[in-house]
């Protein structure tokens, strides 16, 4: 009988792209599937523990045909044990990365890499051996994604990230330097003084503060500053117990005018960024402020130093400030200087988004009467 025509069956088992038990069951329907689901369903490889030896075996085989598929590998340096953590499984683990080294290359269409320490090996350390061999291996990596991992210390983390030249977006997360004082983690570090300089194409960079058992990475936030980098979207969630909030700050004011999207979330009880404004993103468009009481009595003018024609935006935790200042903040949005505004998204932590509503409407019926303003409880 005649079959569908390739280019259908194609866009049919790519709207499967997510249901990885029925992009399986295609691949077993009939030979002219096979290609379509398997390169669907292996877009996005994570390797760990369980699974580390048949991928190995797989790929040293002499077709390693789904290495052709992975866009997106993700890897557990010594395993997943997130949920199943005990004492002697993360004594006893060891790291899994060395055996991929050598067979990374099979990965020709790789664009985003993830490794992942996992925080149960906080006392485990990346190795620098690996640096050279994987950035070989991975000459055109786009996204580079490294969560929960320790470094010796900070020339060790930007030689690896410096290594991969065609970086576009950077995402890290809970990262740590050993050689940092763990006792009084918000002292300042050394700062970075080799001669390597960030990728030159990065334009995304997602941050976040560790929390457990970390230092921070202030002098890689700084380093990451001092380049001259296209960026145009920061997604930064900082904390002052680890150092980072200056060095965060550094890195928005350091992306000027090409700064089009920021979303920001202080954990600062000491008002580090004292004197911070946006005043240099003269292009910014979308901003997210995560918690406003973050800025206390200051978030008005803050948001009076933006100079760009802001279109969105978003503000959290909007029940816990005062309400002169709640007040004042509104008056502010509805300024001639906010008037380039499509949508503000409001929400609330503890008290119900309709009380905030109410109380908004009354004061300020023309703010709600705009209908770009949107009042929620934080999901």
């Amino acid at each position: 009988m005649p079959g569908l025509p390739n280019e259908l069956t194609d866009q049919i088992i790519q709207e499967l792209h997510s249901e990885h038990k029925s992009l399986k069951n295609c691949a077993l329907v009939c030979q002219s599937w096979v290609v379509a689901a398997q390169r669907n369903l292996f877009t996005k490889l994570n390797v760990h523990e369980r699974n580390v030896t048949e991928i190995v075996d797989h790929l040293s085989s002499g077709s390693p045909r789904i290495a052709d598929y992975v866009q997106h590998l993700y890897i557990f340096l010594w395993g997943n044990l997130r949920v199943r953590a005990n004492r002697m499984a993360v004594s006893e683990a060891r790291p899994l990365l060395p055996h991929l080294l050598s067979q990374l290359s099979h990965f020709t269409n790789l664009k985003q890499l993830e490794l992942d320490g996992c925080r149960v090996f906080h006392d485990k350390q990346w190795d620098v051996s690996w640096t050279d061999p994987l950035v070989a291996a991975c000459p055109s990596l786009s996204h580079l994604n490294i969560q929960h991992i320790t470094f010796q210390d900070i020339p060790d983390l930007v030689d690896l990230v410096s290594s991969f030249q065609t970086l576009k977006q950077l995402t890290a997360g809970e990262l740590d330097v050993a050689s940092a004082s763990h006792e009084y983690s918000n002292e300042p570090q050394e700062p970075y003084e080799g001669s390597k300089v960030p990728p030159p194409l990065i334009s995304k960079i997602q941050y976040a503060s560790g929390h457990h058992f970390s230092s921070g990475t202030g002098p890689f936030l700084r380093w990451l500053a001092g380049g001259t980098l296209p960026l145009r979207t920061l997604d930064l969630c900082l904390d002052a117990e680890v150092g980072d909030v200056n060095a965060g700050v550094e890195l928005i004011q350091s992306a000027g005018r090409n700064l089009e999207h920021l979303s920001l979330e202080f954990s600062d009880q000491w008002h580090l960024w004292e004197g911070f404004d946006l005043a240099a993103n003269t292009s910014l468009r979308s901003l997210v402020l995560k918690s406003v009481d973050d800025f206390d009595s200051e978030i008005v003018e803050f948001l009076q130093s933006l100079t760009g024609p802001l279109e969105y935006l978003t503000l959290g935790r909007m029940d816990q400030i005062e309400s002169d200042e709640r007040r004042s903040l509104i008056e502010v949005l509805m300024s001639p200087a906010f008037a380039s505004l499509t949508r503000v998204n409001l929400y609330t932590l503890f008290v119900g988004s309709e009380g905030l509503a109410d109380e908004i409407a009354n004061e300020h019926p023309e703010f709600l009467k705009r209908g770009i303003a949107f009042i929620e409880s934080t999901p």
